[in-house]
């Protein structure tokens, strides 16, 4: 992280990448300059070799097989600095973070951490454009849920998910959970999957973790490796929403950053102006309309009619909202 790159930076990866495989075995210089290129810059050899070679940096030694070899017998566990001390433990005030560990392991880092100060505090955050309405991280509930479909998709491994749809209706069936993501304006994690002998289909689920009711896996995994970016492809509509957007109050910028989640293709018009073509899918539909509404005037949708018709309509209720002004959409 950027955080971190001045302590531990490039440099000291390389040469910790180079001390711990000559504890392993002889190294050449040839083979030392490919892991300089392989892990820094292309320049990276040109400094590090000399020092460490030249002994102004006492870290290996020339062996019997005319390479050379670590003077560290073991490599120890990199320390930590009161900085990233301080950074984890402020992660771990954030029930989020918390979801990704067992609580083993939360207990082990909450006492590695214990004298460090935060570098801040959950309530010293105010989020102004998500709903407040978003999962119960804290429950033991969803935190079994999750961490159950977060073993499950490394290791490829078919679930019964039991949930509740917009409906009300409990839903049950088998499924292949393909990818846990996150959403920042709905502070909710989703969870997409495919559904059993669903692999030739162009069929996605996307499931709210906090619907799940109850997550059973099953003693069966697929084998085959599955091309997770093809599938979402061929789930888009055939024609993407085409933007133009106008450079003012940094609105390119901001909207690069909010659409970094979404395959979009962006020109430049002309001296202020930018095509933006943002490929989507029904699930993915009414987020997208209401974050691109939040960019007001700056942003415009050219197409497709499909997608112009909801924002015409979105944009009509609000006005009858605020005293049926009449429209001109």
């Amino acid at each position: 992280m950027e955080l971190f790159s001045e302590i531990y930076s490039c440099y000291y990866q390389v040469v910790d990448c180079i001390v711990r495989e000559a504890e392993t075995r002889s190294l050449t210089k040839k083979e030392m300059e490919n892991i300089c290129t392989r892990h820094g810059f292309a320049e990276s050899g040109l400094y590090i070799l000399p020092k460490l070679l030249g002994g102004e940096w006492p870290l290996l030694k020339h062996d019997n097989e005319g390479g050379f070899r670590a003077v560290t017998d073991g490599h120890l566990p990199l320390p930590l600095t009161g900085l990233q001390r301080s950074w984890l433990k402020s992660l771990l005030s954030d029930s989020r973070f918390r979801l990704f560990f067992a609580e083993e392991e939360l207990l082990i880092l909450q006492e590695y951490v214990q004298d460090a100060r935060a570098l801040w505090e959950p309530e010293d955050f105010y989020y102004y454009d998500r709903y407040t309405d978003g999962d119960s991280y804290t429950s033991e509930e969803y935190r079994a849920h999750f961490q159950a479909l977060l073993r499950g998709i490394p290791r490829r491994q078919y679930m019964t998910i039991s949930y509740q749809s917009r409906g009300g209706n409990r839903i049950t069936h088998h499924y292949l959970p393909l990818k846990l993501e996150y959403s920042l304006k709905n502070d909710r994690f989703r969870l997409l999957a495919l559904p059993r002998n669903g692999r030739h289909s162009i069929y996605i689920t996307t499931i709210n973790v906090g619907s799940i009711l109850k997550v059973t896996p099953l003693p069966e995994y697929d084998e085959e490796e599955i091309d997770f970016v093809g599938l979402i492809r061929k789930s888009y509509y055939r024609e993407p929403i085409r933007l133009l957007i106008k450079n003012q109050r940094n609105a390119l910028e901001r909207a690069m950053l909010h659409f970094a989640n979404y395959e979009k293709r962006t020109k430049k018009i002309d001296e202020d102006t930018w095509e933006c073509l943002i490929y989507y899918n029904n699930s993915m539909e009414t987020e997208l309309l209401i974050e691109i509404l939040s960019f007001g005037p700056a942003v415009k949708v050219t197409g497709p009619e499909s997608f112009l018709s909801q924002v015409k309509n979105r944009l009509q209720r609000q006005i009858d909202l605020m005293g049926g002004v009449p429209s001109r959409l």
